[in-house]
C-alpha cells in the first residue's frame, strides 16, 4: 500500500522531469545557432583558463588575457588551415580524375547487371560529374557560415575570459551562502578532464596521422599526407569520424586502384590502426580519469550529432563529461555517474 502511494506521489514529479528534459532538448535543437557556439566557447574557456591564470602573476591581468586570446586564435587557425589544406588537396585530385570515377561507375553497373542486380533501377545509368562537383561546391559555400560560427565563438570566449575572475568571486560568495551548491567543484573537475581529454586526443591523433601516412606511402595511395591529416583530425570525433574517413577512403582507393583487394587493404588497414589506437593506446594514456561507458560515448556522439550536426558530434563526449561531473556531486544522481562511468571510473 505504501509503495502504491509513493508511486502516486512520484508520478507527477517524474512526468515533470521528462517534460523538462524534452523541453531542454527542443531548446538546444531549435536554438542551436546560439547554444552551439556557446557550448564550444565554454569548452575553449575551460582549456584556456589555466594558461591565463599562470600568466597573470607574471605579466598582469590585461596582458595575460591578450596573450591567452592570441594563443587560442593561433591554435584554432592552424588547426583549420591544416584541415582545409588536406581537404583541398583531396578535392583537387578528385576533380582532376573524374574520368576514373566514371569508369568505376560503369564497371560497377556492368558487374551488378551480370548478377541480375542492375543499379539503374535506383541510380541513373550514366555517371554525372555533378554528383562530385556539387558537394565540393557546397562545401566551399559553407566556408562563410563556418567563419561566422568561429567569429561568434571567439566573441563568447573573449567575454568569458574577461568575466572569469569576477564570476569566480561571485560564485565563491554564492557557495558560501549555499554550501550544498558545488558548482566550483564541478567546474574544476570538468576543466581538468577537458584538458586531459584534449591532450590525449591530440597525441593519439598525431600518432594516428604519422602511422597512416607511412601506411599510405607504403601501399602507394595518392595524396598520402592529405589523407593522413584528414584521418588524424577526424579521429577527434569518436565512431563517426573513422566511419566517414573509411567511406571516402574506400571510394578514393576504388577510383585510384580499381581492385577490390586494394580497397580492402586501404580501408581495413586504416580501420585497424584506428581501432588499436582507440581501444588500447588511448585508454592506457588517459587512465581511469576519463573512463566512460562505451555505450555512453556512442550515444553522446550520435545524440549530439542529431542535435547540432558534425560540430555536435565533435563536442558530444565533452558534454557527457559535464553531465557526469554534475551527477557525481548530486547525491541522488551519483548512481548515474557510477553506472555510466565505465568499469574503472574514478570515485568522487
Amino acid at each position: 500500500m505504501r509503495e502504491d502511494k509513493a508511486a502516486v506521489r512520484n508520478g507527477p514529479q517524474l512526468a515533470l522531469i521528462v517534460l523538462g528534459a524534452l523541453g531542454a532538448v527542443a531548446a538546444l535543437y531549435f536554438g542551436g545557432a546560439v547554444f552551439e557556439p556557446l557550448a564550444f566557447a565554454f569548452f575553449i574557456i575551460a582549456l584556456a583558463a589555466p594558461l591565463m591564470r599562470r600568466l597573470q602573476p607574471l605579466i598582469g591581468k590585461g596582458l595575460a588575457l591578450v596573450v591567452t586570446v592570441l594563443v587560442t586564435i593561433t591554435i584554432v587557425l592552424v588547426f583549420f588551415s591544416i584541415v582545409f589544406w588536406g581537404a583541398g588537396q583531396v578535392t583537387m585530385w578528385v576533380l582532376a580524375n573524374l574520368g576514373r570515377f566514371e569508369t568505376l561507375y560503369v564497371e560497377f553497373d556492368a558487374a551488378m547487371a551480370q548478377r541480375g542486380w542492375p543499379i539503374d533501377m535506383l541510380l541513373p545509368s550514366n555517371f554525372d560529374p555533378r554528383w562530385i562537383i556539387g558537394p565540393a561546391a557546397a562545401l566551399a559555400g559553407q566556408m562563410r557560415l563556418i567563419s561566422g560560427f568561429v567569429l561568434l565563438i571567439f566573441v563568447f570566449v573573449v567575454l568569458g575570459l574577461t568575466e572569469l575572475e569576477g564570476a569566480g568571486k561571485r560564485l565563491a560568495r554564492i557557495e558560501a551562502e549555499r554550501p550544498w551548491l558545488r558548482i566550483s567543484d564541478v567546474a574544476t573537475d570538468v576543466a581538468r578532464k577537458f584538458g586531459l581529454y584534449m591532450k590525449v586526443r591530440l597525441v593519439v591523433s598525431i600518432i594516428d596521422a604519422i602511422i597512416c601516412y607511412l601506411f599510405f606511402r607504403l601501399i602507394g595511395l595518392d595524396e598520402p599526407l592529405a589523407w593522413a591529416i584528414l584521418v588524424g583530425t577526424l579521429n577527434f570525433i569518436p565512431f563517426i569520424g573513422p566511419l566517414i574517413v573509411s567511406i571516402f577512403l574506400g571510394l578514393f582507393a576504388a577510383a585510384q586502384f580499381g581492385t577490390p583487394w586494394m580497397i580492402f587493404v586501404v580501408v581495413g588497414g586504416t580501420t585497424a590502426i584506428n581501432f588499436i589506437l582507440g581501444s588500447y593506446i588511448e585508454p592506457r594514456m588517459a587512465g581511469s580519469a576519463l573512463s566512460m561507458s562505451a555505450v555512453l560515448v556512442l550515444f553522446s556522439v550520435f545524440f549530439w550529432a542529431i542535435i547540432w550536426g558534425i560540430p555536435g558530434a565533435f563536442i558530444g563526449v565533452q558534454m557527457s563529461i559535464v553531465i557526469l561531473a554534475i551527477c557525481r556531486v548530486v547525491p541522488s544522481a551519483s548512481w548515474v555517474a557510477d553506472l555510466l562511468g565505465g568499469d574503472s571510473a574514478e570515485k568522487p
